[in-house]
């Protein structure tokens, strides 16, 4: 756990001015916070995306996907959190995983609750001050489940907070176990238990015992030789055991608890009243689901449900991907280019 007194640092290798830091929080977190690009530097900001990450938390993998939002949006703050836990930066070299905290899918809920709340203070967007800034939320895959739960938690809390657009991108918010991958998963975890463990261990051994260059080209080669911050950000994570066994710990809770959709969701999430102010309900906010075609973590059927069940609704759209653009998943490789610009053109439909 990070002490509340620690400065932030920031990363090696950081890309412009996405500088990677220790955010102080009781959950171990690593941040960006991003201001708009402006010409001078008097000019207020126009909104903030809160970006929330799938599962490896690390927002070092969607730096060139804000890079391009920001760009194109240059009146905008960029904020991504890290899952609690995945602090690639100041965690011990190698961990007795037995003794270690573990932070589960509650814990990620009440952690981005937290951050949220914190961060948007400090940048002037909560109250009737800030009513006239924009404020976006994007999960992707795990990242969608944690966002619609912390919609939900701030429907019923004590925030006058406004929250206009909601995007999920290739949202794993049902029945994870069943689509391909997950039914894969969940085999491996019957079988071997202590996968967690396991897998942080032999990460240890193998950055410990191999040199970085055999490293990143094992590394290179499983990936399929993608683009550069895509292996940093691997190589960062297998450089912390400690976070590789809370990621694949979270995974496997996620095969466990990410079944049905709950009435509060129902209810709380997909009405959108989190988009007003004043909960009066005056204002929804609007939601966005983007699936891919054919997704590993996401099973047709699945998909299917979920736009017969919430396409109805008004506030709500659901697009697929088409044969042109046909991002992938992991769009943080090499999709980001397209990905990018459905949402800067989402968040530009903002009324």
């Amino acid at each position: 756990m990070l002490p509340l007194q620690s400065l932030a640092m920031p990363s090696e290798g950081a890309n412009g001015d996405f500088v990677l830091q220790v955010y102080p929080h009781r959950f171990p977190t690593v941040l960006y916070d991003v201001p708009p690009l402006f010409p001078t530097p008097d000019c207020e900001e126009v909104g903030v995306v809160f970006f929330i990450p799938g599962n490896p938390g690390l927002p070092q993998y969607y730096v060139p996907f804000l890079t391009l939002i920001r760009e194109q949006l240059p009146g905008w703050r960029m904020l991504c959190v890290s899952q609690a836990g995945c602090d690639t930066m100041s965690t011990s070299r190698y961990t007795d995983f037995s003794k270690q905290r573990y932070y589960n899918l509650r814990d990620q809920v009440e952690h981005k609750f937290e951050l949220l709340s914190e961060l948007l203070e400090s940048h002037g967007y909560m109250g009737p001050a800030g009513a006239h800034k924009q404020v976006v939320l994007i999960g992707h895959s795990i990242g969608c489940w944690l966002m619609q739960h912390l919609l939900v938690r701030i429907s019923n809390s004590d925030l006058q907070l406004a929250i206009r657009l909601a995007i999920l991108l290739f949202p794993t918010i049902k029945n994870i176990g069943e689509s391909d991958s997950g039914v894969k998963f969940r085999k491996i975890i019957s079988h071997v238990p202590k996968l967690a463990h396991i897998a942080g261990s032999t990460v240890y051994y193998l950055t410990r015992y191999l040199p970085r260059s055999a490293v990143e080209v094992i590394v290179r080669f499983f990936m399929r030789f993608p683009p550069k911050h895509a292996t940093n950000a691997t190589l960062a994570m297998l450089d912390s055991p400690s976070v590789v066994y809370q990621c694949v710990s979270l995974g496997a809770e996620e095969m466990e608890k990410i079944t049905e959709e709950t009435e509060d969701i129902r209810l709380l999430f997909w009405e959108g009243l989190w988009g007003t102010l004043h909960k009066d309900g005056s204002k929804q906010g609007r939601i966005i689901a983007y699936f891919a075609q054919e997704d590993h973590w996401v099973g047709n059927h699945t998909r299917a449900e979920i736009i017969e069940v919430h396409s109805s609704r008004s506030n709500v759209n659901f697009v697929v991907s088409s044969a042109e653009d046909n991002c992938q998943h992991a769009f943080c490789v090499n999709d980001n280019h397209a990905m990018a610009k459905h949402v800067v053109q989402w968040i530009r439909e903002i009324d």
